[in-house]
This record gives C-alpha cells, sequence and structure tokens, in this order.
C-alpha cells in the first residue's frame, strides 16, 4: 500500500507498488486456500536450508521527500562470493508472461534493497517452480545497482503523478454534491432516506421492507452515494435480477454526469462480455488478456473511459473490444477506481467466483446495497450446496481416458475414483434404508481430505494441458449448457465442482450441512447459509438489504445473518392512495396439492367471472405449471384471449401484446417465482388486476424437510422456514406487479383460504394485511371497487358456480 504524506515529506511504499507502477490495473495477486497449500509444499522443498522470506528495507532520499521501501526476498544463499538472491512464481499461471516479467522485477528491485543495505550481491534469478512436477526454470536477473536505481526512479516518478492525479480526482468527487433523481422526494422515500444516511454515518446494518414502486432504489443509492464521495469509500449495489442492475446504473446517471470526477461501473459475467468464441483465459491462451494490465495502461482507455461517469457493462465491452483487451479484466480494473459498482449477488457472496480483490483484503469501508434481499439466502443456500451429477462425471471419465495425454488420463482416473465412491455409498445405503434416495448420511473425510488436492492438481494439469493445444479434444471445448445457456468448460467444470465438495466434507460446521447420495447424484446441501451471509454484510461499513417482500422483518434478519443489536428495521408503509386498490382473499378455495385439483374447476370459473368484471389486462399466478394448465383448460372458451408463459421464452413478447392491448380482455398465465412475477413492472393498464392462486409454497420434497427439521431444532419454525416464508415472499412479489406507482388503479386477488388464517395472513406485509378483505366469491368485491373507481367494464358477470 502505497502512503504519501505531503506535509511531512515522506513516501512509504513496496516492491509490489513499484512493479504495480501505478496502472490502472495493479495485478491481483490472491490464491485460493488450497493452491497456496501446494506451493507452499513445493516451496518448502525448493528453499531446504537456505534463508527465504526474509524482509528487506531501504530508506534513501528522492526529490525532497524521504522514501521507505519495503520488499521481501524469497530465497537468499549464502556463499563465499555473496549472496545469491531467488523469486519464486508458480506456474501454471493464467497469465505466464505477465507472471515471468513480474518475477523479474521483483528480483531486481530486491536486489537493489539488498545492495543498499550493504549486502554482496553475488547474483539473482526469477525461478518458475511447477505444481505439477515439471522441471524448475531459472531466468537469470542482472543486479546492476545502477539500472535498477533508474528503472526505481522512473517508476516512482510514475507513481507521484499518479497520485497527484489520484488526489485531484479525490478532491473532485468530495466536493460532489450527487442530484437527487427525482423533481420531488416522496414521504415515504423521505423516511428511507433518512435511515439510509443515518445507517451509512453509524455504521449500521438496514433491513428495509418497502412496497413495490416507492423509489427504494434511489432512496437507498443517493446517501450511501453522497457519503462513498465525501469518504473515499465505494458503493456496492447488489441484485439478482439485470432488470434492477439496469434501473440501479439509469439511477446513477442522473446522480453521476459525464464528466463529473467520479465512476459507477457494472460488472457482468465474463462469459457474456466476452467476445472470443472460445474461453481460453484459464489456460492463458487468450490474446485479450495476455500483458493486460501494462496494454491497458498503454491506451489510455481508463482514463477515457471514466469520464464517462456511469459505465455499463456493453459500453465496456464494446471500448475494450476495440483496443482487444479483455472486457471482464477492464471492468475489474476501472471497479478499483469507481465509486460504485453494480453486479450480481454472487460476485459478493458466492465463494466461488466472489471479487477477491475487493474482499480479501478489506479494511471494512466500503458500503452495500442488497436489493431484492428476498432472493438472497435462498441462492446462497445455492452457493454452498454443490452437487455432483455422477453420470456427468462418468462420461467426461470415460472421453478423458480414451485421451493419450497424461494430464486428461489422471483427471479421468479421478473423476471415476469419485463417481465410484459417491455411487457405492448410495447403493450401500440402498440396503440398508427402507425409505426411499436420496439418503443421509455424513461424508468420509478420509476419502474426501485428499480428493480436494488432487482435483486442484488435476485442474492445474489440464490447464497446462489445454494451453499447448490448438483446440480442445471433442468433448471438452467449452460449451453452453445449463439453464442459462452460460459458456463453460466442462472438464474444469467438472473438477471445480469435485475440488468444492470436497472441500465442503471438511466443513468446520457439519451441523449446518447435509450429504445426500442417490445413485445418479451426490449433494452437499447448506441447511443454513445465515453465518456465511452474515459475515460477508459485516465486513463492510455499512448496508442496506431492501425488498418488498420482507416480512416478517426478524425472519429475514435471521436467515440473513444480521440478527444483531447493529441492525435496524424499517417496515415502510405504500404511499399510494388505499382507495386505488383491492385486496380480496377467496376463503373457498383450497390450492394444497393434495386437493387442487377438486378446486380447478371453481379457481377457472372466479378468474373468469372476475376478469369479466372490467376489460383490459390481467394476470393469474399459479404454483406450478402444470395446475396452471390444469386450470385453463377449464375456462371458458372464447370469452378472452390467454396468454401463456411457457417454461424458458422470452418475456418480451407478452409484455408487448399487454403493452398494445387497448380494446380487449387479455389473461396471462404464469407462474410464481418465473420473470413474469418479480422484477417487472405493469404501470398504468398494463396489468389492472392479478389473481394470486396460493401462496407459492415450495413442492415438499427431501431437502426441503432437511431444512424444516433444521430449523425445528434451532428455532421452533421448521416450517415457517423452509416452505411458508420463502413461499409468502413469492406471492407477495407476484400481487405487488400491478401497484407500481400512485395513479395505478389494480385488484388483487388472492385465491386460497389459507391467506385468511393468522399464520398466513399475519406474515403478509402491511399494504396487504390491513386492507385485506374476505370473501368466498370475489365478484362482487370486484365489481364494487370498479364502480367506486369509475371504471367498471360494463360486462355483466355471470352468476357464480
Amino acid at each position: 500500500m502505497i502512503l504519501i504524506d505531503e506535509r511531512a515529506r515522506t513516501l512509504a511504499l513496496g516492491v509490489e507498488d513499484l512493479i504495480d507502477a501505478g496502472s490502472a490495473a495493479a495485478a491481483y495477486r490472491g490464491v485460493d486456500p488450497v493452491r497456496g497449500r501446494l506451493e507452499a509444499r513445493v516451496r518448502e522443498a525448493w528453499v531446504g536450508s537456505a534463508r527465504a522470506a526474509v524482509p528487506l528495507r531501504a530508506e534513501l532520499d528522492w526529490r525532497g521527500f524521504r522514501i521507505a521501501l519495503d520488499g521481501c526476498a524469497d530465497v537468499l544463499r549464502d556463499g563465499p562470493r555473496g549472496t545469491r538472491l531467488e523469486t519464486l512464481r508458480f506456474v501454471p499461471d493464467e497469465d505466464e508472461a505477465t507472471s515471468a516479467a513480474r518475477a523479474v522485477e521483483r528480483a531486481g528491485f530486491a536486489s537493489l534493497l539488498l545492495a543498499l543495505g550493504g549486502a554482496r550481491v553475488a547474483g539473482a534469478s526469477a525461478v518458475a517452480l511447477s505444481l505439477i512436477g515439471a522441471p524448475a526454470r531459472r531466468t537469470r536477473v542482472s543486479v546492476a545497482p545502477e539500472a535498477w536505481a533508474a528503472k526505481l526512479d522512473e517508476r516512482i516518478e510514475r507513481i507521484a503523478r499518479s497520485a497527484e492525479l489520484e488526489a485531484a480526482r479525490g478532491s473532485a468527487r468530495r466536493e460532489l454534491a450527487p442530484a437527487f433523481p427525482f423533481a420531488s422526494v416522496r414521504p415515504v422515500q423521505a423516511e428511507l432516506l433518512r435511515e439510509v444516511d443515518g445507517a451509512a454515518a453509524s455504521g449500521l446494518t438496514l433491513l428495509c421492507s418497502a412496497p413495490t414502486g416507492v423509489g427504494k432504489t434511489a432512496a437507498a443509492l443517493h446517501p450511501f452515494l453522497a457519503h462513498a464521495l465525501r469518504d473515499d469509500r465505494r458503493v456496492f449495489f447488489v441484485t439478482s435480477k439485470t432488470s434492477q442492475q439496469e434501473l440501479a446504473l439509469e439511477t446513477l446517471r442522473s446522480m453521476l454526469p459525464p464528466g463529473c470526477g467520479a465512476l459507477a461501473v457494472q460488472i457482468s459475467a465474463k462469459d457474456r462480455v466476452c467476445p472470443q468464441a472460445e474461453l481460453g483465459c484459464a489456460e492463458g491462451r487468450c490474446p485479450w488478456q495476455r500483458g493486460f494490465a501494462e496494454r491497458l495502461a498503454a491506451t489510455g482507455l481508463a482514463d477515457a473511459l471514466a469520464d464517462e461517469g456511469v459505465l455499463s457493462a456493453e459500453r465496456i465491452a464494446e471500448r475494450a473490444s476495440h483496443h482487444e483487451l479483455c472486457p471482464f479484466e477492464t471492468s475489474l480494473a476501472l471497479a478499483m477506481r469507481a465509486s460504485a459498482v453494480v453486479c450480481d449477488f454472487n460476485y459478493v457472496f458466492d465463494p466461488r467466483v466472489y471479487l477477491r480483490r475487493f474482499f480479501d483484503a478489506s479494511d471494512g469501508r466500503d458500503l452495500l446495497i442488497v436489493d431484492e434481499a428476498h432472493n438472497l439466502a435462498e441462492r446462497a443456500q445455492g452457493y454452498f450446496s454443490p452437487e455432483l451429477e455422477l453420470a456427468r462425471l462418468d462420461s467426461l471419465a470415460e472421453r478423458c481416458s480414451a485421451l493419450p495425454e497424461r494430464a486428461y488420463r489422471r483427471a479421468g482416473d479421478l473423476l471415476r475414483e469419485v463417481s465410484a465412491h459417491c455411487r457405492g455409498i448410495a447403493l450401500r445405503l440402498a440396503e440398508e434404508r427402507p425409505d426411499d434416495a436420496p439418503w443421509v448420511e455424513a461424508p468420509a473425510r478420509g476419502f474426501w481430505e485428499p480428493i480436494e488436492e488432487a482435483a486442484c492438481a488435476a485442474l492445474l494439469e489440464t490447464q497446462t494441458q489445454a494451453a499447448s493445444e490448438s483446440c480442445r479434444p471433442d468433448g471438452l471445448a467449452p460449451a453452453r449448457e445449463g439453464r442459462d445457456r452460460r459458456l463453460r468448460d466442462p472438464l474444469r467444470s467438472a473438477l471445480a465442482l469435485v475440488r468444492e465438495f470436497a472441500h465442503g466434507c471438511e466443513s468446520d460446521d457439519p451441523e449446518r450441512f447435509a450429504a445426500l447420495w442417490s445413485p445418479d447424484r451426490a449433494k452437499r446441501l447448506c441447511l443454513d447459509p445465515a453465518p456465511w451471509l452474515g459475515q460477508r454484510i459485516r465486513s463492510f461499513h455499512s448496508a442496506v438489504l431492501m425488498s418488498a417482500t420482507l416480512a416478517p422483518l426478524d425472519f429475514h434478519a435471521r436467515s440473513l445473518g444480521v440478527d444483531s443489536p447493529s441492525t435496524v428495521m424499517l417496515d415502510l408503509p405504500s404511499p399510494f392512495p388505499r382507495a386505488n386498490r383491492l385486496v380480496v382473499a377467496v376463503d373457498s378455495v383450497d390450492t394444497r396439492f393434495r386437493v387442487r385439483s377438486e378446486h380447478a374447476a371453481w379457481i377457472a370459473d372466479l378468474i373468469a367471472r372476475g376478469v369479466r368484471t372490467r376489460r383490459g389486462n390481467w394476470l393469474a399466478f399459479f404454483p406450478s405449471f402444470g395446475f396452471r394448465d390444469e386450470v385453463v383448460a377449464k375456462l371458458p372458451p372464447g370469452e378472452h384471449r390467454v396468454l401463456l408463459q411457457l417454461a424458458g421464452m422470452p418475456i418480451e413478447p407478452i409484455l408487448a401484446k399487454l403493452r398494445a392491448n387497448r380494446s380487449e380482455t387479455l389473461l396471462v398465465c404464469a407462474v410464481h417465482g418465473g420473470l413474469l412475477s418479480e422484477g417487472v413492472d405493469y404501470p398504468g393498464d398494463t396489468a389492472i388486476g392479478v389473481f394470486v392462486v396460493g401462496p407459492a409454497l415450495p413442492k415438499v420434497e427431501r431437502e426441503r424437510e432437511l431444512v424444516r427439521a433444521f430449523f425445528d431444532a434451532e428455532l421452533e419454525s421448521g416450517f415457517d422456514h423452509a416452505y411458508l416464508l420463502p413461499g409468502l415472499a413469492r406471492a407477495v412479489q407476484s400481487a405487488g406487479r400491478v401497484l407500481r406507482s400512485a395513479d395505478d388503479v389494480a385488484a388483487i386477488v388472492l385465491v386460497d383460504r389459507r391467506f385468511c388464517e393468522p399464520r398466513y395472513r399475519d406474515r403478509l406485509p402491511g399494504w396487504i394485511r390491513d386492507d385485506l378483505v374476505q370473501a368466498s366469491d370475489p365478484v362482487p368485491a370486484l365489481e364494487a371497487f370498479w364502480l367506486r373507481c369509475g371504471q367498471a367494464s360494463g360486462d355483466s358477470p355471470s352468476s357464480g358456480a
């Protein structure tokens, strides 16, 4: 870290700072723990009896400044002619050329520090040590002190210029007063603004439940951004939905116009912004990544983009591609100098892909906003629940074993061994247990401990092998797969998953996990991710966790790991006129799985009669596609157009039909938790009413039952944690789609008697709970509501079934 004191005329820095030389893309040198263990073992064997990790320090005068320069000699070998110095690097490495160049400079500057300290330097070299058993490679490095002193002078000059420029930028940022993005502040927004500002000032966590459409994004971002600009902090705005990221960027653009001196950056998934046909970063085969830091600095792109104020991932990719620079690395480099970063949950919370350069050595100064926070606990549960598909491991093992290269054959042997072990457990449990798969049994740590390291070694070996190939073997080339159709390297993905699974089997907190075994898969299920979520959230100076579906707040505080005295809870009322909404719960319908088919005809009838009460666009959200289709089949034919959301289909064609409709009744039938029920706005007449069919409880299955048992034992609230509250969160999201502004007039029909039961009703947010009307038939209430609003359709609804 570079420390400059202008008054005392002192500068303290390290050799790594000299190598980074004030670049816009200072190299991040984090390493994962498993690779770190491999490196330590290889280092120990190489060093032998020599001196290792010797700290070096020198003080010198430079243009009126007193410079304190710190470094480290990886290895010092004393001999009759003096001391020989070695710097070590470990291969394979994602950017071999940059790694080698940095090692040479570390050796050269370390030799200068030795000489300044009075040592007799007999020689220096940069040594590449292989983590996969290849011979060491040594590069001789000149120890001429005059040459390295000249380079030192040049690098300090660059650092001084960069520091001066950054000081000017910092001064400009601190003087910024970001404008609030709306002409006026709504009453609910004013309360949220005050609470967010207070949380930032006091270093607290704010858990906020606020209805949809009240402007939570602006009310959270504005005070946090003001604090970040004034105090040289950084705001992370994270959310699970791309649409919410776009809203955050739009909000930031109104606060940080081009040329303002501050920067906001969006970070998107690497494969989504990469223009290459094949991801070759891990093997060091991508020319856009080689020498990235130096080439980025040479183009001046970082400074040019910083002047634009707010940068979307697409804009960064466009400009970076023009210079043949990695768009993802460019976004990370820009984020290092940004005041705001917008990204997905996983870049903060996922242990596999979180942004290590920001969080491994966090100083606790950054600020965090989690939007759609009701989704975070479930997403995090997935982060910590690796699953092995045994047939996939078998298939990859077969492909690898058919190849002549040793690296592939060894990887195949490992995958085959893991698959056989997991399948063997399942076959044994099938004989021992009377119940159906999957079966629960603690993993055998004696088996999995060496597997983690073996998987890491296999990743390194296959990385080296792939780097030497002009094209990948059949079946091993990166391909788009999975539900999200993301570009993945199948072998690296499998090996990384095996390593993650093995690492989890050594957990120090086993009671929060369950290992599940079946003949076709093995899974390590996280029952409660709260401790890890809370630890990450507490690493920020202050955090705001917000959603329209955080009721009850104390439940979500526990689920997110922030149930502590430093958390403030805020439940905001709806600011919209109560006269503009109807919330009616139908107590004559039961959508529980075992009886829902008996009620399908009645649900179809009340929906059909309900939409007749006013012509326009209506929504209906169901607990499953299957039950949706069962109800739709019983709707009266020909009365109105029905638009069905199909699994995996884009939603824009449906939204376009809704926006264009002016004369007929359209009924969109979709499912809770889908793209149409969360993260999509239906302003004005885009949707005038919604049928929320059932409280959206998750399906009863083995994994949910394990979660239920865990929370029953810990908090005596297993049903609430496993089923009730996750389901209600989806139902409330569905209900909130039709009320987005003070001008919206809409009806919400909750179709299930459970919404009337205290256990369910009391856990609904206040704006629904306090206005809820109970009825066996919702149509009279709908007719009266539209008549009161002066918007009755004129159609005469038929009598009830």
